[in-house]
């Protein structure tokens, strides 16, 4: 059974609906942004988090995390670019 299951062929014959889709993937590579502010490294004064970069956790919480984390750090950015550091 354990060579079954190793070498059973699993052929992809197409995929679902985008309304039905659990998680995408894509969006900004990270290598073009600074991690410790969220700003892009092409673009002065952009900043980008959650949806937009390309990471994609497991499901179950672990995107919602990546995408409250990223976005509390460019707004705390911004906020300290702007001298408002009462964040």
């Amino acid at each position: 059974m354990r060579h079954w299951l190793k070498n059973m062929p699993l052929p992809v014959s197409g995929y679902g609906k985008w309304s039905e889709a659990i998680i995408t993937a894509g969006g900004l590579s990270l290598g073009e942004i600074n991690p410790q502010t969220m700003e892009s490294r092409l673009i002065s004064g952009l900043y980008i988090a959650g949806e937009l970069l390309d990471i994609h956790g497991d499901t179950g919480g672990f995107n919602l995390q990546a995408a409250f984390s990223t976005g509390w750090l460019a707004g705390n950015s911004i906020a300290i670019k702007k001298g408002q550091t009462n964040t």
